[in-house]
C-alpha cells in the first residue's frame, strides 16, 4: 500500500512504507492513501506502527481531525470504476404489479429481491445482483401464475355454482 505525506500543507508521494521510513517521518506526520477518509497521523496506522515505529503507540489526533487542506482531490483518489457488466433486470415494477393484482405473499418476496439488485450492483457485487435478479424474477412469475390460477378457479367456481343455482 502506498502512502502520501503532508509536508507544509502539500502532499508528497506516493511512498511505500519502506520509503516512508527513509523519509524520516514521525508518529505525528500526516499520511494518506486511497483507503482512508482523511489524512491520519502515521503513528495511528497499524502497518506503519509495526514497520517504521516498531509498534509505537498511536499518536495523538491531528488538528482539524486529520484534515490538511490542499488543492484538488486527495492524492491517490480515483473515481470508482463501474463494472463492465450491465446491471441485471431489477423486476421491481413487475413485482409491485404482481403484488397488487396477483398474489400478495409471493409478490412481496419478489419486491425484496428486486430492491437488492440495484444496491448490490452499485456496491460492485455483480454476482449478488445477478442472483437477486434471478430470484426476483422467479418470485414475480410465481406470484403472477398463482394469481392467474386463483382467478381461473374463482371464475370456474362462479360459473359452475352460478349456472347450477339458476338451474334449480
Amino acid at each position: 500500500m502506498n502512502y502520501y505525506v503532508a509536508r507544509d500543507g502539500e502532499p508528497q508521494g506516493p511512498f511505500t512504507p519502506q520509503q516512508l521510513a527513509q523519509q524520516g517521518i514521525t508518529p505525528d506526520t500526516l499520511v494518506y492513501n486511497e483507503t482512508m477518509a482523511n489524512w491520519t497521523p502515521a503513528g495511528s496506522i497499524p502497518e506503519l506502527q509495526a514497520m517504521i515505529f516498531g509498534g509505537a503507540t498511536p499518536a495523538a489526533a491531528a488538528p482539524n481531525g486529520g484534515y490538511v487542506p490542499c488543492n484538488g482531490p486527495a492524492p491517490g483518489y480515483q473515481q470508482p470504476m463501474q463494472p463492465i457488466e450491465p446491471q441485471p433486470k431489477t423486476w421491481l415494477v413487475e413485482s409491485i404489479l404482481a403484488t397488487l393484482f396477483c398474489c400478495l405473499p409471493f409478490g412481496i418476496v419478489g419486491i425484496v429481491y428486486a430492491s437488492q439488485v440495484s444496491s448490490s450492483y452499485s456496491a460492485g457485487d455483480y454476482a449478488k445482483a445477478k442472483l437477486s435478479s434471478q430470484k426476483a424474477g422467479k418470485w414475480t412469475k410465481a406470484s403472477f401464475f398463482v394469481g392467474l390460477l386463483i382467478g381461473l378457479l374463482y371464475f370456474v367456481f362462479v360459473v359452475l355454482f352460478g349456472v347450477g343455482a339458476s338451474m334449480m
